[in-house]
C-alpha cells in the first residue's frame, strides 16, 4: 500500500534544502507527497534569526495569520492521507497542523533546537534570559505537537534529550542528504597544477569562519587557490584576517542553481571548524551536497564527522588553523589521494545519505505503524541470558557487526561492554526503533545503525572481529551465500555467533508467516558453517523446555495462510522482529526478571537436541 505524505508547512526550499531532501527520498522510497506550502518568511539567516530570538512579536504573529488562514484552507482541500509531514522551520506551524490532523497524525522535521541556535550557538540571545527561556519552551511544546520529531544526527536526538527533555522515543535522526537529482555525480577531473578549494556558507559561528581566513593565510606558497562564497554574521572577521592571495577569489553569494557546478570545479570543499557544541553536533548541507558530486571533503573532527563520515573525509581537529592548513598542503602533494578520497565519499553518499538510502527509513518513520513498541518475546530473552557469557570470547579490540538488528537491543549490549559495533538490517522500521535505542548512549560509543545491503558494510571487509546474527539465516534463500560473504567481511580468527530455529521436521505455518525458507538440523548447519570457512566451537541446543511449549502453543492458534511466494517470503522476513502475537499480555508478564528460572533451567539441555533452536560459535578458518 502507497504511502501518502502531506509536506506541510511555510517553509523555505532554497534556504533550506532538507525540505526538498525529505520530499525527494519520499518518492524515491514509492511514497505519494501532497504539497500544502504557503510561504511566510522571505529573507536570508538574518531575517530568520530575528523570528527565533522574538516568534511572539506582533508583526511576526501577524504575518503567522495570514499565511496559516491560507494553509489551512489549502489543506481542507488536499486529497486524503496518512500522515502530516511539518517541514523545517516548523516550530510554529506544527501547532497548525495538530490543530487540522490531530497528533497522531503529524511528523514534524524538528531539525535543529531554537535555543541552540540563538542562545548558545549564535549567542544572540541572553543564555539565562527570557527569550532564551522562551527558546527552550517552543522546542519542547514544538516536540508535544506531533507524534514523532526528526532531527539530523544522533548526537542532536540526545542534545534534545539531555537538555530539553524530550523522550527519545519520540525522536529519530534522519541524515541532511541532498537532493541527487539537482547536485548530479560529476567525473573527477584531471588534476591541475593548483589544488582548487571551496568553502560556501552563511557565516555563522559553528562554520568556523575565521579557523578558515586564518588557515588560508598558513597554507603559504603551496600551490593551492581558494574559493570563498557566502555572507552573514562573522564575515567582517573573516575579511579582516582573510589574506590577498592571488588566484583565490571571495564571492557574496551564489544562487543554489548554480552550486553543483561551482562545487564540480573544485577538488575539495570544506565543511565546518567551529568550536561551539552545535558544530561538534551537526553535519552540514554542503558536505553531503560535496559527497553527492563526489568531491572529497575537509571538516572537523568532531563526534558527528566521525560517526558519519568515518575514513572517507579528511577530519582536522576544530578550531585549529594550523592542523587544517597542514592538511591541505598535504593534499596539493598527494592528488592520488584527493581522487579516492572523492571516490570514497561519493560512495558513502549512495550508500548512507542519498535519496535510495535514507528513503526507505523516512517512509518507515513516518508511516502510522511505525511507533509501535518492541515487545521482547521469553526465547528471545532466553537467548540474550546465554549471549552475554558468549560475548567473553570476543576480542574487543576489533569491530563487532550485528546483521539484522531488529529493535537494537544488542547493539546497545554490545556498546557497554565497550565493543566498536555496527548494525545492518533491510527494514527500515527496525532501524526506527535502534536509533531510538541508542540515541542517548554517548557519542564516543555509540554504534552505527544501518539499512540496506551487505554492501554498506564494505568498510569492515576482513577487518570485523566478530559477526553476530539472530534468527537471519533461515530468512535467506541463499543461505550458502551469506555464510561466504560473512567470511570475507571477518578478519583472522573473526567469530561467527549466529542463532537459527532447529529441527526441519517441525516447520510450520507460523515459520511460513516469519518469512522462513527453512528451520535447521545439527547436522545440515555444521556442514554449511565447514562447506562455507569456518569451524563450530560452541553448538547449544537452547530454550528447553519453554520455547518448545510456546512454540506448540502458537502453531494451534496461527491460521493457515495458503502457500507463500519467494517475494512474499522475503516481504514477511523484513518485518518478523516485530510479529509478537498478543504483545500486551507478552509485555506485562515477560521480563528478563520472570524469564530467569526458564533461562536457568534450559542450561541442563543445551547439550541435547531437546530445544526450539540453536546457538553457535564458529571461528573463521584461513
Amino acid at each position: 500500500m502507497t504511502l501518502r505524505v502531506c509536506l506541510f508547512g511555510t517553509y523555505d526550499r532554497k534556504l533550506h534544502p532538507r525540505v526538498a531532501n525529505l520530499h525527494r527520498a519520499l518518492e524515491a522510497a514509492g511514497a505519494e507527497v501532497i504539497e500544502v506550502h504557503e510561504p511566510a518568511w522571505p529573507g536570508r539567516t538574518e531575517e530568520k534569526i530575528q523570528l527565533a530570538r522574538n516568534p511572539l512579536a506582533p508583526r511576526t504573529l501577524w504575518r503567522l495569520a495570514g499565511a496559516w488562514f491560507r494553509l489551512a484552507r489549502a489543506y481542507r482541500r488536499a486529497p486524503p492521507h496518512d500522515v502530516v509531514l511539518v517541514g523545517y522551520f516548523g516550530h510554529l506551524d506544527v501547532f497548525l497542523a495538530r490543530l487540522l490532523a490531530g497528533r497522531d497524525k503529524v511528523v514534524l522535521d524538528l531539525m535543529l533546537s531554537v535555543y541552540d541556535t540563538v542562545a548558545l550557538d549564535r549567542q544572540a540571545v541572553d543564555a539565562h534570559g527570557v527569550q532564551a527561556r522562551l527558546a527552550r519552551v517552543l522546542d519542547r511544546l514544538a516536540a508535544r505537537q506531533c507524534r514523532r520529531a526528526l532531527v539530523d544526527t544522533t548526537e542532536h536526538a540526545a542534545f534534545f534529550v539531555d537538555e530539553l527533555g524530550i523522550p527519545a522515543a519520540k525522536l529519530a535522526a534522519v541524515p541532511v542528504g541532498a537532493d541527487d537529482r539537482h547536485f548530479v555525480r560529476s567525473p573527477v577531473a584531471t588534476p591541475g597544477a593548483r589544488l582548487r578549494v571551496l568553502f560556501f556558507g552563511t557565516f555563522v559561528p559553528l562554520q568556523g569562519t575565521t579557523t578558515v581566513a586564518a588557515a588560508i593565510g598558513l597554507v603559504a606558497d603551496a600551490p593551492i587557490d581558494f574559493t570563498i562564497v557566502g555572507r552573514g554574521q562573522d564575515r567582517v572577521d573573516f575579511d579582516a584576517q582573510m589574506p590577498d592571495r592571488p588566484g583565490s577569489r571571495v564571492i557574496d553569494w551564489v544562487d543554489y542553481a548554480d552550486l553543483p557546478a561551482l562545487i564540480a570545479e573544485h577538488d575539495v570543499v570544506l565543511g565546518i571548524f567551529g568550536a561551539t557544541g552545535k558544530a561538534r553536533r551537526v553535519i552540514p548541507n554542503k558536505v553531503y551536497q560535496a559527497a553527492a558530486v563526489g568531491r572529497a571533503v575537509v571538516t572537523g573532527d568532531t563526534p558527528a564527522a566521525r560517526a558519519a563520515l568515518g575514513d572517507d573525509a579528511v577530519l582536522v581537529a576544530i578550531g585549529d588553523a594550523q592542523a587544517l592548513a597542514t592538511a591541505l598542503i598535504d593534499l596539493a602533494a598527494d592528488r592520488p589521494r584527493v581522487a579516492a578520497l572523492s571516490e570514497a565519499i561519493g560512495r558513502r553518499f549512495d550508500r548512507r545519505f542519498g535519496p535510495t538510502a535514507i528513503g526507505p527509513e523516512v517512509a518507515a518513520l513516518l508511516a502510522p505503524d511505525a511507533t509501535l513498541a518492541w515487545t521482547p518475546a521469553p526465547r528471545w530473552l532466553m537467548r540474550l541470558h546465554l549471549l552475554r557469557e558468549l560475548l567473553g570470547r570476543l576480542d574487543q579490540g576489533r569491530p563487532v557487526v550485528e546483521l539484522g538488528y531488529g529493535s537494537g537491543a544488542v547493539l546497545e549490549l554490545l556498546s557497554e561492554r565497550g565493543f566498536r559495533a555496527t548494525g545492518l538490517d533491510m527494514s527500515a522500521s527496525a532501524a526506527v526503533l535502534a536509533r531510538a535505542r541508542v540515541a542517548r548512549l554517548p557519542a564516543e560509543r555509540r554504534p552505527d545503525v544501518l539499512v540496506g545491503g551487505f554492501e554498506q558494510l564494505d568498510d569492515l571487509r576482513g577487518e570485523a572481529g566478530a559477526l553476530l546474527m539472530f534468527e537471519v539465516l533461515e530468512h535467506v534463500e541463499d543461505d550458502l551465500g551469506l555464510l561466504r560473504e560473512i567470511h570475507t567481511l571477518l578478519g583472522a580468527d573473526g567469530r561467527l555467533i549466529l542463532s537459527v530455529p532447529a529441527h526441519q521436521a517441525r516447520f510450520s505455518r507460523v515459520d511460513e508467516m516469519a518469512g522462513h525458507f527453512r528451520r535447521y538440523d545439527r547436522f545440515e548447519l555444521t556442514a554449511k558453517l565447514r562447506e562455507t570457512g569456518f569451524e563450530p566451537e560452541v553448538f547449544w541446543c537452547y530454550g528447553y523446555p519453554l520455547a518448545n511449549i510456546l512454540m506448540r502453543i502458537r502453531r494451534l492458534m496461527t491460521a493457515d495462510q495458503g502457500d507463500a511466494g519467494r517475494d512474499e517470503l522475503i516481504e514477511r522476513s523484513a518485518e518478523s522482529g516485530n510479529m509478537i502475537p498478543a504483545r500486551r499480555l507478552v509485555g506485562a508478564l515477560v521480563s528478563e526478571r520472570t524469564m530467569l528460572p526458564f533461562s536457568l533451567l534450559q542450561r541442563l539441555f543445551l547439550g541435547t537436541d531437546l530445544g526450539d533452536g540453536y546457538l553457535v560459535v564458529a571461528r573463521r578458518l584461513s
